[in-house]
């Protein structure tokens, strides 16, 4: 009736799992945002999307090549050159990560939930396609470059560059540009030692030497070193850990490594009767794979002991 006002108030409980499911989006944008910043390698190789209702994708390559002639006017031409054709098959993998989130964390506001959530998902699918495509260091089929037995040495990484650069056409000729280099944190730290980064402190710390000599030492440290080599891209990949008391680094082209990927990393979150709080489920199919030619890649090693 006139004169008169109805007030309706309407409680919204503000938990853990409404904010989540709120910002589903959000969480999935942040995720696929972050994920090429927590490792190199992704961004580093092919990459082959795998279209919907194939199991594998097949890669072609020449298995041949052809020879010019130089014939006499007049004269048949009697040599021919054989095109032949084999290929690389790449089987993606499943990969799933399943995560519950307690009911503890309800506290925490919005913002942080998207921080904290988002970028763990993002370091563990990273760390997981970084881990999956370093493992094919092993499998490049030009000369090893290097020794697990001794430091890594910057006259490696000009022999790796120019093995890459005088492949035989039998073996697919002079790797194709981009060319990089992906190193560990160790064996970064071997090549500014060779480099001679060093020092010059006496071991009292008494006397009045520059930490970093001039000259070369000087100009790898006022660059941050990760730049280049020879003119070839060096990236510091932290995922790449010891094995048997050595690092396996990577010189290669991009073209030498597949990334083939049936199912992108997707999120979806759930809530159960059972779990008090959200359950978040991100799955992809994916795997690498060498799908030309492996010389186009040397496997770089050294020892892990510190300068």
């Amino acid at each position: 009736r006139q004169g008169f006002t109805c007030f309706w108030r309407y409680t919204i409980p503000d938990t853990l799992a409404a904010n989540i499911a709120e910002s589903y989006d959000a969480l999935i944008a942040a995720t696929v945002a972050l994920m090429p910043q927590t490792a190199p390698l992704m961004n580093l190789v092919r990459r082959m999307n795998i279209e919907k209702g194939h199991n594998a994708v097949l890669v072609p390559r020449m298995n041949s090549t052809f020879t010019v002639q130089t014939p006499t006017e007049g004269d048949e031409l009697v040599s021919t050159s054989q095109y032949d054709l084999t290929s690389t098959t790449i089987t993606p993998t499943l990969r799933a990560l399943y995560v519950r989130l307690s009911s503890r964390a309800e506290n925490y506001s919005r913002d942080n939930v998207m921080a904290f959530v988002s970028k763990e998902l993002a370091r563990a699918q990273g760390q997981d396609i970084d881990t999956d495509i370093s493992a094919e260091f092993a499998n490049l089929t030009n000369t090893d470059v290097g020794a697990t037995s001794r430091n890594l040495r910057i006259a490696d990484i000009r022999r790796a560059r120019r093995l890459l650069l005088a492949v035989t056409p039998a073996n697919g000729g002079p790797a194709p540009m981009p060319i990089y280099l992906v190193i560990s944190p160790m064996q970064e730290e071997l090549l500014l030692a060779d480099g001679g980064a060093l020092g010059q402190l006496s071991t009292a710390g008494t006397n009045t030497a520059p930490w970093v000599p001039d000259g070369l030492s000087k100009d790898l440290i006022s660059n941050y070193f990760v730049g280049s080599w020879f003119g070839i891209p060096v990236f510091r990949d932290g995922y790449i850990v010891t094995a048997a008391s050595a690092f396996s680094g990577g010189f290669f082209s991009k073209e030498a490594i597949m990334l083939a990927i049936s199912k992108d990393w997707q999120v979806k979150v759930f809530e159960e009767s059972s779990w008090i709080g959200p359950i978040i489920r991100s799955v992809a199919d994916y795997n690498s794979g060498i799908p030309s030619y492996g010389q186009w890649g040397s496997e770089v090693l050294s020892n892990d002991t510190s300068p």
